[in-house]
């Protein structure tokens, strides 16, 4: 299914991620399960045991250590083996869920669902594309480490908006990480490119022009949004903005510095741009969204170990 276009105003590719639901399960011998269409990126963990794992028609094995990313609007169904059926983990992540629209801990699987095809929630492109991405992780990794807390998480604790959204940011800033790695030699960042994005990653708050960034590696202007547009499919403009709003944004989440100051940190010099330009990106003025999703509250018992629900036995995804 193509891809929603952005929200009108909204650069393109610009990851609002959030988690929306996130378990294990445990399959009886030869269990069978079938989602007919699930609107997440899945993060489909196989902790022990064996089994199958049919996406959008194709077979793939199981074993311990297998780490599926799952592609959106996916018909997924599980057979777990007879003699040593999967013990699994999964997280639901929504790449893009608007900023400002109600938080649900659940995504839909099947057509018709509560939520299916909301125009506040969408997929977003990954480097390794957005077919099936399959790894093989061990338990000390980041990404397991990650996958484990928010499994515990959705189950142990008051979980919120504010958290899901941030433990969102994480998995998805790893998973881009992975996915940039895996990538065969011929599709990997050109070397212009790279020198490029480490110069904008250390002088953002200066908002580089295109002219600046092409002195840099010595070649034309159109060179370089042609290196962009193709490699990343934005602009190099859209590009700087969209780092220098992230950095924003986290100051906003993680700080109290006057939204003034969080527009020159970030490398606006404008309060008046700074305000007018975050409210056309992310759909909300900075003190609305400080408002609403930061600075994160410390709240002494949102992690308080309870006893343990009886894990639901319909699914894999507990329904």
């Amino acid at each position: 299914m193509p891809r929603r276009p952005s929200p009108p105003g909204r650069p393109e590719g610009v990851p609002a991620p959030a988690v929306c639901r996130s378990g294990e399960f445990q399959f009886a011998g030869g269990q069978t399960h079938v989602n007919g269409c699930v609107q997440s990126r899945g993060l489909f963990w196989c902790k022990s045991g064996r089994g199958t794992v049919r996406i959008n028609g194709q077979d793939y094995a199981l074993e311990p250590h297998d780490l599926f990313i799952l592609p959106w609007n996916r018909r997924i169904e599980y057979f777990a083996n007879s003699r040593e059926p999967m013990f699994t983990a999964h997280v639901h992540l929504v790449p893009w869920m608007r900023p400002g629209s109600t938080w649900t801990p659940n995504v839909p699987h099947e057509r018709g669902e509560p939520g299916f095809d909301s125009p506040d929630r969408r997929d977003l492109p990954l480097a390794g594309g957005s077919d099936v991405l399959r790894y093989r992780i061990e338990t000390e990794g980041s990404l397991a480490r990650l996958i484990n807390y928010a499994t515990c998480w959705f189950r142990e604790s008051d979980r919120t908006e504010a958290e899901g959204r941030a433990l969102g940011h994480l998995i998805w800033g790893e998973l881009e990480r992975r996915a940039a790695r895996s990538l065969p030699n011929a599709e990997r960042r050109p070397e212009e490119l790279s020198r490029l994005l480490l110069y904008i990653e250390h002088n953002f708050q200066s908002a580089p022009s295109v002219e600046k960034l092409a002195a840099i590696i010595g070649r034309s202007r159109s060179h370089v949004l042609k290196l962009f547009q193709k490699h990343l499919h934005v602009s190099a403009k859209t590009y700087v903005i969209n780092r220098q709003l992230r950095e924003a944004r986290d100051f906003l989440l993680s700080t109290t510095t006057p939204v003034g100051e969080v527009g020159r940190l970030s490398g606006f010099d404008d309060p008046y741009h700074f305000s007018k330009l975050f409210r056309r990106v992310v759909g909300m003025s900075p003190k609305e969204f400080r408002a609403q999703d930061g600075p994160l509250p410390i709240r002494r018992n949102a992690s308080a170990h309870r006893p343990a629900p009886t894990p639901p036995q319909a699914g894999p995804d507990g329904r």
